[in-house]
Parts: structure tokens; sequence; C-alpha cells
């Protein structure tokens, strides 16, 4: 078997270890792809997935950072790197500005990217700006007019904070 196709397979076992919750071997598997060709994106991708999954967040951060060095049109990357800084106990409001700054990345490679418009809504109301989080619920609104967070985030900040 090649490289090109051994690094795609340790890649693949990976990512099915990782969704069988076998995250010793997924990790062993991915470290093997990422062995045999450093420069393929998914394979840091995947493992930042099984990093993430085992709550070991600076480990997914940089490996999602690695992903989106490699590839900077992987969008879940720039999603699941922002979530990663959503799930430290305290985010500093210079960490929420980088996760915000992702979500926004990856809004501009998928505008209709709903749950990044909504967790950018969320972290513009924790960073007080109140308007720039009605503008992200009103574009997930105009995408899904169903979405009942958003309206009752929406409702929530007009009547609390822009009154």
């Amino acid at each position: 078997m090649s490289d090109e196709k051994n690094y795609k397979y340790y890649t693949s076992l990976g990512i099915e270890q990782t969704n069988d919750r076998n995250f010793d071997d997924a990790l062993d598997s991915l470290e093997k792809a990422i062995e045999l060709n450093p420069e393929y994106a998914l394979a840091y991708f995947s493992k930042a997935i099984v990093f993430h999954n085992l709550n070991q967040l600076q480990a997914a951060y940089e490996n999602y950072t690695k992903a989106i060095e490699l590839n900077a049109g992987m969008i879940d990357a720039y999603f699941n790197r922002a979530q990663t800084v959503l799930a430290f106990e305290n985010p500093t409001e210079d960490e929420l500005k980088s996760a915000l700054s992702d979500l926004e990345k990856a809004i501009e490679l998928d505008g209709k990217f709903i749950e990044a418009l909504s967790y950018a809504a969320t972290i513009k109301k924790k960073l007080k700006d109140y308007r720039g989080a009605v503008e992200y619920l009103d574009r997930v609104l105009e995408i899904d007019p169903q979405a009942v967070y958003s309206r009752a985030l929406k409702k929530l900040i007009m009547q609390k904070y822009l009154k």
C-alpha cells in the first residue's frame, strides 16, 4: 500500500474509532496518518475532535489551528475551534473575541451556517454588543423563521438591553 493510501486509511480508521468512542486507538491511528503525511488537514481536524471529546481543550484548539493552517477553507475547523474556547471555564474577553473571529470566518465561508450565526450572537451578547447580537439573530431568523432560541434571545436583548 502506498503512503497516500496509508495516511487516508489511518485517517478513516481514526474517524471510525472516534465514532466508536475508542479514543486511544483513534489517537494512535491519527498520529500514524500524520506521520505518513504531515500536510493532511483532515487528520489534524480528526485528532482535534478526539481531544475535544476527551475535554483536552488546549490540545483540541492546537490541532484545529493546524488543520486551518493547512486548509484555510475548513469551515468546521473554525466552528469547532470557537467551541473549544466557549468550553473554557471562564473565557477572557480576548478569547471570546478570538472565538467570534473564528465564527465570523465560518460564516464568511458559509453564510447560512445557522449554528455559527447563533453562537456569534451569543458571544456578541457576552461582549455587551447587543446591536451586533441582534444583527446575527436577524440573519438566523431570515434563514430559519422557526428558530425558537434565536427569537427568544432577540426578544430578551430588545427588552432588557435595547429599550
